[in-house]
């Protein structure tokens, strides 16, 4: 067999089109990709202000006022880089749909054993991706920890109060409980902490459940559907491949949506959405940005989102197939959102 050795751009062009995880959060919440030059990423924040501004008499000099500041804070995301051992022995077994027996050289199972193991590398950075964008909207932080690494938490400052835990008899489900009046005090809440519009309330499924035994929320869908609108106001199952998410439908300027999507630590299997937490959002005003800082690698002398790589050791033979990636969710205006367990 050849002695095929492929490049960082090659090593891109392999990725195959083969179902993926769904970068569901990071897509629409941090939609914009920012790649930076250095390994650090600096990201800024324009403080508020709403001063009124102070009356003086006409024959008065106007007073100066304070202008508004920003904040730069800066972090060094940690890599993370899988990587996977291709021996030969791999290229001697038949690939899945190959005939028993064999009908392909161990050649072409070496391009495909190399194609594999690059996407499912790919797959679990976007894993690893949509799980920090769920950190950052349910805790208003991300914590970067992993072995040889330092833990280190990057705290967007949220506001404490946007961060809710219904407890006792005050959880969704309980007797006297109305799901859709919590939605609407936590849309007012966004309101009155930093004048943001909720625009959008993100559901687990038990979640979603829960507020369509709300009359006044069936209330509104059914006024909602008499003016044309879609509601799902049946069953709605989310979870499976392909179907993370369903939208719900809207309420006034109000969009609900439900979200499910699993994933593995070990083996131990989570979800990157509680089945009982609520997001409320102003997609509008998160502006969230997705930073990927700079590898520090002399192949590659540019801003990427991924650096594949690959090299042979000869003794024993074997192929090492590796991704690089310094990925950070960024929340310019963290208080433009709000995360609650309903039970």
């Amino acid at each position: 067999m050849a002695d095929i050795l492929l490049n960082t751009a090659e090593l891109i062009t392999v990725l195959p089109p083969r179902d993926r995880p769904e970068a569901f959060l990071r897509d629409r919440y941090f939609s914009t990709t920012v790649l930076s030059d250095a390994e650090e990423i600096v990201f800024d924040k324009i403080l508020p202000d709403r001063e009124l501004a102070p009356f003086v008499h006409p024959d008065v000099p106007g007073k100066d006022s304070a202008n508004r500041g920003f904040k730069a804070t800066s972090f060094t995301p940690a890599y993370v880089k899988p990587q996977n051992t291709l021996r030969p022995r791999g290229n001697m077994i038949r690939m899945p749909g190959e005939r028993i027996g064999g009908n392909v050289t161990p050649a072409q199972r070496y391009a495909y054993n190399l194609a594999t193991m690059i996407d499912d590398q790919d797959l679990r950075i976007t894993r690893r991706e949509e799980f920090m964008c769920s950190q950052a909207l349910r805790t208003g932080q991300v914590i970067v920890q992993g072995e040889d690494y330092p833990t280190q938490t990057v705290n967007y400052q949220r506001d404490p109060g946007l961060s809710i835990v219904l407890t006792g008899t005050d959880r969704w489900g309980e007797t006297g409980v109305d799901p859709f009046d919590d939605i609407e005090a936590w849309i007012q809440l966004l309101v009155d902490t930093d004048g943001f519009t909720g625009r959008e309330v993100l559901l687990g499924g038990a979640a979603a459940g829960f507020l369509k035994k709300s009359e006044r929320f069936l209330k509104a869908l059914d006024n909602r559907r008499q003016d044309g609108g879609v509601m799902q106001l049946g069953p709605v199952s989310t979870g499976a491949e392909n179907k993370y998410y369903a939208v719900l439908g809207s309420i006034g300027e109000v969009t609900f949506v439900q979200y499910s999507q699993p994933y593995t630590v070990a083996g131990v299997k989570n979800n990157f959405w509680p089945t009982n937490g609520v997001g409320v959002f102003d997609p509008f005003g998160f502006m969230g940005h997705f930073a990927y800082g700079a590898i520090l690698d002399n192949q590659v002398l540019q801003a990427i989102e991924r650096f594949p790589d690959m090299w042979h050791e000869r003794n024993p033979s074997r192929t090492i197939v590796q991704t690089q990636s310094a990925p950070l969710p960024i929340m310019p205006e963290p208080n433009a959102s709000l995360f609650a367990l309903v039970r």
